[in-house]
């Protein structure tokens, strides 16, 4: 088996004193890390391993603590050219290197080298080329690792130092993809009117690096970025920290940012839940709900609440999957439905499909088209309802209405209804079937084009 011995110092870099991660929705993280570095006066060369791979470099910020004249930045460098076996036999043709073979030494200049020969020029014979099988080669000897090449990603800076400085306190900071994280929610209905929601964090982390004990901050909102991935957003004003916010999901600028209390340990390749949201106990309203446009002629279920605090939130709610679970006759947790909830602000309504009615149909038909004139018609549609259900049941029924349009006529079973609702597009009527009964929605509508 061939093996490469790597014979020199390698610095291991200033390890992270302390670790702050804001984590976007969209696949990127801005990590600030702090470290503390000791400065000669003049030039100073400052390593620090430990840092992602895919690191954004016009974004890498190196920051004094304490005192801000410590030192000026000259140079700033994101080194991520790995070591492998390829890479340091490129970087070393026409360099002296040795390896062992049947227990021979071989030691001279690497001109070349394929799958199958290495081509030495052997140690004293200028011009000289020696085609050795790479079968059997055990151990090749490097003076050094190449320059420009590393075994991890790190970060380098040259600064200028007017004077010595131990133990100085450095933020660095810089943006990366890798982290990603998304809300997840459950609901348990406790009656007709109860839910007991509860928010957790899903935080994802594809990065090959550790963060231990980090503080994390949540964004909830999609960021403006360019084609070539850089931030269209003053940098400076990103990389600064942000105070804490007092209430779950405090604005920060048009976004929603969420500072979740204590540390965390977010190791590589690793998916975690952290609870966000409750549990808090919301008034939520069940109803049935029919979109005639759908094409689909089903009833849906619906849960339906008011984000505000007379309901038991009153809080920004970032989008994500909703879980609906119902204890039945022997309390056991039975799962009911999924949805996605999407983003919503304090004041917001909130609706969420549950799934299909099993105990109501419904056909929709449009029973009349008439040209009144070359450039208006006449539509009559009936809905009709049946429930085999021994309990009354609310049906919120949505039509799509298209051009410039008029009702001129609606009732339900005869009498006339007004629409609850009704904007440049649609109509929502709210009615109400007896258990067991057939109803029929019957509308007029006029459209000019």
């Amino acid at each position: 088996m061939l093996s490469c011995l790597l014979v020199l110092a390698l610095g291991a870099g200033l390890a992270p004193a302390e670790v702050s991660l804001t984590v976007y929705q969209r696949d990127l993280v801005l990590v600030r890390d702090v470290r503390t570095v000791d400065l000669q006066k003049g030039e100073n060369r400052l390593v620090f391993g430990d840092v992602a791979p895919g690191i954004y470099q016009p974004t890498l910020r190196i920051t004094p603590l304490k005192d801000a004249s410590a030192f000026t930045t000259l140079e700033a460098n994101y080194d991520n050219d790995l070591a492998s076996q390829e890479r340091i036999w490129h970087k070393h043709l026409g360099k002296l290197f040795q390896f062992t073979k049947n227990d021979s030494l071989y030691r001279g200049i690497l001109r070349n080298f394929d799958d199958d020969f290495i081509y030495l020029e052997p140690e004293g014979r200028p011009g000289a080329v020696a085609l050795v099988d790479r079968g059997g080669v055990e151990d090749i000897i490097f003076e050094a690792l190449p320059e420009g090449l590393v075994l991890r990603p790190q970060v380098t800076w040259r600064v200028k130092a007017g004077r010595a400085v131990q133990g100085l306190p450095v933020e660095i900071s810089y943006l990366s993809n890798g982290l990603t994280w998304q809300a997840d929610y459950t609901a348990r209905v406790l009656g007709n009117d109860r839910l007991r929601l509860e928010g957790n964090v899903t935080l994802s982390n594809s990065l090959e690096v550790d963060f231990a004990a980090a503080h994390l901050d949540l964004i909830a909102g999609e960021v403006h970025r360019t084609a070539d991935s850089r931030q269209l957003y003053d940098e400076e004003a990103v990389t600064a920290p942000q105070a804490a916010p007092k209430e779950t999901g405090n604005r920060l600028f048009e976004y929603r940012h969420y500072a979740l209390p204590g540390r965390v340990d977010v190791f590589s390749g690793q998916t975690k839940s952290l609870p966000l949201i409750g549990p808090v106990e919301v008034q939520a309203d069940r109803h049935f709900f029919f979109d005639g446009s759908s094409g689909a002629e089903e009833v849906l279920v619906r849960l339906a609440f008011d984000n505000n605090r007379g309901a038991g939130l009153g809080m920004a709610l970032p989008e994500g999957d909703l879980l609906l679970y119902q204890a039945d006759d022997q309390g056991r947790l039975q799962f009911l439905g999924e949805d996605q909830l999407d983003a919503s602000s304090a004041g917001d309504r909130v609706e969420l499909v549950v799934g299909k009615a099993y105990d109501l149909r419904v056909d929709r038909r449009r029973v009349e088209h008439q040209r009144l004139s070359r450039n208006r018609t006449r539509d009559v549609v009936e809905i009709e309802f049946s429930s085999s259900r021994t309990e009354p049941a609310r049906i919120i029924v949505q039509e799509r209405l298209y051009g410039f349009w008029d009702l001129v006529e609606t009732s339900w079973d005869g009498q006339p209804i007004s629409p609850r609702k009704e904007d440049y597009n649609r109509a929502e009527f709210d009615v109400e079937l007896a258990p067991g009964a057939i109803g029929t929605l019957r509308y007029v509508v006029e459209y000019g084009y």
